[in-house]
């Protein structure tokens, strides 16, 4: 390993970038990944300048050595996890969980095969710092050289990453500038150490001199701590819009509620008392009269049982409470076309806490009205699934789609209605069609 002091430039600058990151938003992913990396990136410079002082007294270990490389190897998978979470912080497609962690266990895996298969270890692929491997069996030998090639392959496995970052910058247009700004600072980076790399094994003059690389990979950190930073000062504000605007309409639904009660039910009690009074004094003076004015009084009361029951029913619906989510929008949907169908199976008899079910139950409706209402020709799709973080709800529709994200009162009422729980509420929509996801940690009950 160099012995430049500049060298610990980028070192400090991804350890500190990562420890800010976390402080800043600590329950946000991709700040972790970013912490993860800087605290490998400067582990493994750590292990590996001791493995080699180690190797150069006399004293070396094949533990040593490899568990160096090892966790040079880990900082990569933490570095693609920074590459798939930025800026939301959660992954856009199951699959890149999966790619990260399959790139993780290929670093302990690669660690295991050449501590028992490997005659001699050596570390930062430098042959003369080989120690021969007191652990290897003969037998396993093939495991270990398969060991050496996974410790090798290293840089495909970031290519991988980059990979994946090109095609979300292709596919996910809201996030484009962050993702451009991480391509432009990643293609830097390349073409300065390709620079720097034939500046020292060819004859070619020295275009970039070797600190300029380490200071432009010390930038590279600082920049993601800069997006992650707006991140969440975006968050905050859209946390204090969201507030406000929650406040707002519960006093717009309680002054309704006011009124539909005053206007409504209010009257009709009174009517109904001003009849029972009107057939109390006919029933002393005419009482077949007095009978018919008490089948007013039914008649009204019957009516007012109904009003109510409908008033109801647009703030908690009766069969939300009694029989739960998937029975309320069983109920709900059952009288719409046939075009609009649900699943349910798989949660039929699952029950979440109250406000968990009213979120999901008026989200549920309002987007299957918007589908119908902007796409009436389309089949609209409810799915409700359990997930190991709580209740998903899922409504996709085969229309048109939006050339642009909509907007609007309703669209911001439902993302506020989820994210009011601590949801995660995400709209995509494409020329096939538009699939609005709705998930709310909640354990069932």
């Amino acid at each position: 390993m160099p012995d430049d002091p500049l060298l610990l430039v980028p070192l400090v600058a991804w350890l500190a970038s990562g420890l800010a990151a976390v402080a800043l938003t600590p329950r946000h992913g991709a700040a972790r990944a970013l912490c993860v990396a800087g605290v490998l990136i400067f582990a493994a410079w750590v292990l590996e300048a001791a493995a080699m002082e180690a190797v150069e007294s006399g004293s070396g270990s094949a533990v040593l050595n490899a568990v160096a490389d090892g966790v040079f190897v880990a900082k990569t998978p933490a570095v693609i996890a920074l590459l798939v979470l930025m800026p939301t912080g959660r992954f856009t497609r199951p699959w890149h969980r999966w790619l990260v962690a399959a790139a993780a266990a290929l670093g302990v895996v690669a660690t295991v095969l050449r501590l028992v298969g490997s005659s001699h270890i050596d570390v930062a692929n430098e042959p003369s710092l080989a120690v021969p491997n007191p652990h290897a069996t003969a037998a396993m030998s093939q495991a270990g050289a398969l060991g050496e090639v996974l410790v090798d392959a290293e840089p495909l496995l970031f290519l991988v990453g980059v990979a994946v970052l090109v095609h979300r910058w292709w596919r996910e247009r809201e996030h484009r500038p962050v993702l451009g700004r991480m391509l432009l600072g990643l293609g830097a980076l390349a073409v300065l150490l390709v620079l720097v790399v034939l500046g020292e094994s060819t004859s070619l003059p020295h275009l970039v001199p070797q600190p300029l690389f380490l200071l432009a990979l010390a930038a590279f950190p600082v920049l993601l701590l800069v997006d992650l930073s707006s991140q969440a000062r975006g968050l905050q504000r859209e946390l204090s819009e969201s507030r406000v605007r929650i406040v707002t309409a519960e006093d717009q639904a309680r002054r309704s509620l006011e009124r539909d009660l005053h206007d409504g039910v209010q009257q009709q009690l009174v009517g109904i008392l001003t009849l029972t009074e009107l057939a109390a004094r006919q029933s002393r003076r005419d009482p077949h009269a007095g009978s018919a004015t008490l089948d007013e009084v039914r008649a009204e009361v019957q009516s007012t049982i109904t009003g109510l029951r409908e008033l109801v029913s647009g703030i908690r619906p009766p069969a939300l409470a009694d029989g739960g989510l998937p029975a309320a929008l069983s109920d709900r949907f059952a009288r719409l076309p046939d075009a609009v169908t649900i699943d349910l199976s798989a949660t039929a008899h699952d029950r979440w806490p109250p406000q968990v079910e009213a979120a999901l139950y008026f989200v549920a409706c309002e987007a299957v009205t918007n589908a119908l209402k902007h796409a009436p020709t389309s089949s609209v799709r409810v799915t409700l699934t359990t997930t190991d973080r709580g209740p998903q709800l899922r409504v996709a529709d085969t229309g048109p789609g939006f050339t642009t994200r909509p907007s609007g009162a309703g669209l911001r009422g439902m993302q506020d209605r989820i994210e009011s729980l601590g949801g995660r509420f995400e709209l995509a929509t494409a020329p096939g069609g538009t699939v609005l996801t709705a998930l709310i940690p909640a354990e069932p009950v």
